[in-house]
């Protein structure tokens, strides 16, 4: 007669290490793919938005996975990205009116410094506040340069109650995208090396 049975304590090691490997390759995949996410939304930026400084860009943020937390996020720091996400009337955190600007902003990507923000430019000679046009109720700054006959008005800033976004930053179907493309490799590549290095 032959017998054989079970070593079950190194059974029951051996499968405690299987879920620990498998915990870790699963929470590896997880923050690889978030940061696979991240990368895209970042490089998909100068294609949806003019833009002008790296500020934005180094506000999309991922918060990583453990074995103990197996979730992983893709978030932006930035809150009025929100409207770019959603669309919508985007008006003044003050309450006031937004000041657009126009000839403020020589070219689309150039930066708005605080030297060329209309209570700045208010406070130098030859700027003033007058309606964008004659009977309008929409207030603009001015800039007048020349004299007399040689006169010329340059718009700076047109104010406005609100302005109206429409949605264009996808960074839910971008992160979504990512996800649904990548994690399934994500996770066989550090499955693959955790048990490769498993002790």
């Amino acid at each position: 007669m032959i017998s054989a049975k079970f070593d079950q304590e190194a059974l029951n090691r051996t499968f405690a290490s299987m879920h620990k490997q498998i915990r870790f390759a699963a929470a590896q995949a997880l923050t690889k793919t978030a940061q696979d996410a991240q990368v895209e939304v970042q490089r998909q930026l100068p294609e949806r938005f003019t833009i002008r400084t790296g500020w934005v860009a180094k506000g999309i943020r991922i918060i990583p996975a453990t074995p103990d937390n197996l979730q992983s996020a893709v978030l932006v720091k930035d809150e009025f990205m929100t409207k770019q996400e959603t669309g919508g009337e985007h008006t003044s955190l003050f309450g006031g009116s937004l000041a657009v600007p126009v000839g403020a902003r020589p070219t689309p990507r150039s930066v708005t410094r605080p030297s060329q923000f209309p209570r700045a430019l208010l406070a130098k000679p030859g700027y003033f506040i007058a309606p964008i046009k004659h009977g309008s109720r929409t207030m603009a700054v001015w800039k007048r340069t020349g004299n007399g006959r040689h006169t010329r008005l340059t718009l700076m800033y047109v104010f406005k109650q609100q302005v109206r976004l429409k949605p264009r930053f996808g960074f839910r179907d971008t992160v979504q995208m990512v996800a649904d493309n990548r994690l399934q490799r994500r996770f066989d590549e550090a499955l693959k090396n955790a048990l490769a290095t498993a002790r």
